[in-house]
């Protein structure tokens, strides 16, 4: 079953925050990058690596503090050369003990952060930005007794100035809840169907068919058993052997996607994108948008640059958020005076209650979940965390008290044309000025 869904997703009347006059020059260790340098690529989910079938690396578990070599060049539509960093939907199963993995980029000391936690027979997935070294090759460290290995390829930024122009990133100004199916005490979406979805800003519909990937959190929830989303461009057939969510019977199952966006073949608007979510099991999920890349011709969005891992917070060596409370993570160290947003990854460690967190940069909290931990679990989620002027961002704690773990694996920064120029004073965002359309169902 496909259903087919158009998300008017405000007005872009003001496509990005106003401008403040306030000068930057490029700093030092920013030097502004060249042509496509740090723009996106996005591609259709790939699998480059399973432990179970010998794709990427041997076919057996990978054993306690053992390291997987992975190829990430020219394979899966990542270029041969040219590449900084990529996108991977990262993927344990069959743990034979509680554990965690760190991907870093090949060449590099193994650096003290962790890319994935999971528990002992769990099944579970965390989308990474990983830098590669310049061999094209990561590795990725396997602390747990043991532990099968997954990782899909959804996208690379470039490091060839020379290649074609990819995408920049736009944070959307207010993180929205794009769809949540369980509204209105609705069924839940059974095993083999998809919902189709085209997200635009009916005030500047040119800007909307710019779009070439979303920023998404899509999490799963109280399915009836253990199964997987999968999230693509929504054009012809899911891709095969590929997940977005791994998820379990019952309980809250999240994760990041960039998902790349498709034509749209059911819109109204001409030139609008889309993109689709599957599920495998009967489940419901919830969708929340994060931001958007965009194509060339919008000049005003941010270049990415990875970076070895590196933890900027970790709360065990101070004290766990409380119920309701808010931690501020400051990330000057890991940024410059270009940073707009961060690639990090959020680990939540043994809280007390079932919990979720959410993750923004300050101002009213928007009302997303960024990791759904439930009582004594230590898992993690990766996003793209808007940083303020102060380079800090926030993160709530909704139940009980819970000990937070950042890592950060790159920055978006904002490198306009000139030498010296003005800076957004709040960063380069997409503004929908608080305006959420109607969801349409179709199908």
């Amino acid at each position: 079953m496909r259903v087919l869904r158009t998300v008017l997703a405000g007005t872009a009347a003001a496509a990005v925050a106003a401008f403040g006059a306030v000068a930057v020059l490029t700093s030092p260790a920013a030097a502004a990058p060249v042509g496509a340098q740090g723009t996106y690529t996005p591609l259709a989910p790939t699998r480059i690596l399973d432990t179970r079938t010998g794709n990427g690396a041997p076919k057996q578990i990978v054993g306690e503090k053992q390291t997987v070599h992975l190829k990430v060049a020219g394979r899966g539509g990542v270029p041969a050369s040219g590449v900084s960093a990529v996108v991977l939907n990262l993927t344990i199963t069959g743990a034979v003990g509680n554990g965690y993995l760190t991907a870093y980029p090949d060449g590099a000391a193994r650096p003290t952060a962790s890319s994935i936690n999971f528990a002992t027979g769990w099944t579970r997935s965390n989308l990474i930005t990983v830098a590669i070294g310049a061999n094209g090759y990561l590795n990725i460290y396997q602390q747990s007794l043991g532990t099968h290995i997954v990782a899909d390829v959804a996208g690379y930024y470039n490091a060839n100035a020379a290649a074609p122009i990819g995408s920049t990133y736009l944070s959307d100004a207010e993180q929205w809840r794009l769809e949540d199916t369980r509204t209105g005490g609705q069924p839940p979406m059974p095993g083999g169907s998809s919902i189709a979805y085209s997200v635009h800003f009916p005030d500047d519909p040119e800007l909307s068919s710019h779009i070439t990937a979303f920023a998404l959190n899509i999490t799963a929830v109280g399915a009836t058993a253990n199964g997987y989303l999968a999230a693509w461009n929504g054009v012809g057939d899911r891709p095969a052997n590929t997940s977005a969510v791994n998820y379990r019977v019952g309980g809250v199952w999240p994760n990041s996607a960039i998902v790349a966006a498709g034509p749209c073949d059911f819109c109204e608007v001409p030139d609008q994108k889309m993109f689709a979510v599957y599920t495998n099991s009967t489940t419901h999920w919830v969708i929340d948008v994060i931001g958007y890349y965009f194509d060339d011709t919008v000049d005003f969005g941010l270049k990415f640059t990875p970076m070895t891992p590196k933890r900027i917070m970790d709360t065990r060596t101070t004290s766990a958020i409380g119920p309701g409370g808010v931690r501020t993570v400051d990330a000057a160290g890991a940024a410059t005076p270009e940073t707009y947003a961060l690639s990090v990854n959020v680990a939540a460690t043994k809280p007390t209650e079932n919990t979720f967190l959410t993750v923004w940069p300050g101002g009213p909290r928007p009302s997303v979940s960024m990791l759904n931990p439930s009582k004594g679990q230590t898992v993690a989620n990766g996003t793209i965390a808007d940083v303020d002027e102060n380079n800090q961002f926030q993160i709530w704690n909704y139940a009980g008290s819970t000990h937070v773990v950042v890592d950060v694996g790159g920055r978006f920064e904002y490198f306009p044309p000139a030498t010296a120029r003005l800076a957004p004073q709040t960063g380069p965002r997409v503004d929908l000025n608080g305006q959420r359309g109607a969801v349409q169902r179709r199908g």
